[in-house]
């Protein structure tokens, strides 16, 4: 369905196709918390494979934001209803690439927004919150969310986790935010790794590889890196190659150092660059809009 190519064959997500089509995590079904990623798919139909493209969710630079930021609204309100949940409940990050993490307030919820951003919270990029009922929203291309969830305090956490905030260790940040705001226990909590580009796809710079052996540590660098064949803008092989970052595995090792166990951490097995077709990817040129990820403080299974 959707013709998602996968890089293996464990079941981390379930499609949804009513209404928006979507994907959402199995681990937060199997705990009742209702939660999605969505594709370019304004709708799709499983039997014929087709469906309408074109999802705006996110205002671009491009659009006037009069015209864009309603459409926008009305598309996540829909979304949000889907999950038994409404825009008025929605507290959103603004994706500026940092490690900062906003606690959600009942003020936060449903405000006005200028573009994808509320006008008084700027430069975060994960949301925390213990208030029920409240509907996290994170935006993205090929940075993958991370949805965090702890069914005994009955509080989520939600990151968008770019290279840059995969560096400030943004999935740990948020975890302690919700182990010092609601007494959470890290052994208590449960992770996933949204959709993002893959290691094979996201060639960066010696530079990056620097920032991360410094902050980090050689060794861990060493994981999350692969030097792969390159070549320059006239043809030419690079000696030695370029890194490639995983940021799957650094954003995993971030859950494990905030101390979540490996059993309750699920990483994706899909790739936004690799599945452009499906998914916006900026690495592949193809941004005409975002993905959005959205989960609700609301626990109503058991795993």
């Amino acid at each position: 369905m959707y013709d998602i190519r996968y890089s293996d064959d464990n079941r981390i997500f379930n499609i949804h196709t009513d209404g928006i089509p979507h994907l959402s995590v199995d681990l937060l079904d199997s705990l009742g918390v209702p939660n999605l990623f969505t594709t370019r798919f304004i709708s799709y139909d499983p039997e014929t494979g087709t469906g309408q493209k074109g999802l705006r969710l996110a205002v671009m630079k491009d659009e006037e934001i009069a015209e864009a930021s309603p459409v926008c609204r009305k598309n996540r309100d829909i979304l949000a209803h889907q999950l038994g949940s409404s825009i008025s409940m929605e507290c959103i990050t603004d994706q500026k690439h940092t490690n900062y993490v906003h606690t959600a307030s009942r003020e936060d919820l449903g405000i006005p927004t200028v573009g994808n951003f509320a006008l008084h919270r700027h430069y975060v990029d994960g949301v925390v919150t213990d208030i029920p009922d409240v509907l996290l929203t994170a935006f993205g291309g090929d940075c993958p969310p991370v949805y965090i969830a702890d069914p005994v305090r009955k509080a989520i956490g939600l990151v968008h986790a770019g290279w840059r905030g995969t560096l400030g260790r943004i999935p740990l940040v948020a975890v302690a935010n919700m182990v010092v705001r609601f007494g959470c226990d890290p052994s208590d909590m449960y992770a996933a790794v949204g959709p993002g580009i893959c290691r094979d796809c996201y060639e960066m710079g010696d530079e990056v590889y620097d920032l991360f052996a410094g902050e980090w540590s050689e060794a861990e660098a060493e994981k999350i890196f692969s030097k792969y064949p390159a070549r320059d803008a006239q043809g030419r092989d690079i000696p030695g190659g370029k890194y490639h970052l995983d940021l799957r595995e650094a954003n995993r090792m971030s859950l494990l150092k905030a101390g979540i166990p490996a059993d309750h951490i699920s990483v994706s097995n899909i790739c936004t660059r690799c599945n452009s077709d499906t998914f916006y990817s900026y690495r592949s040129g193809h941004m005409e809009n975002e993905q959005v990820a959205m989960m609700v403080n609301r626990f109503g299974g058991s795993i």
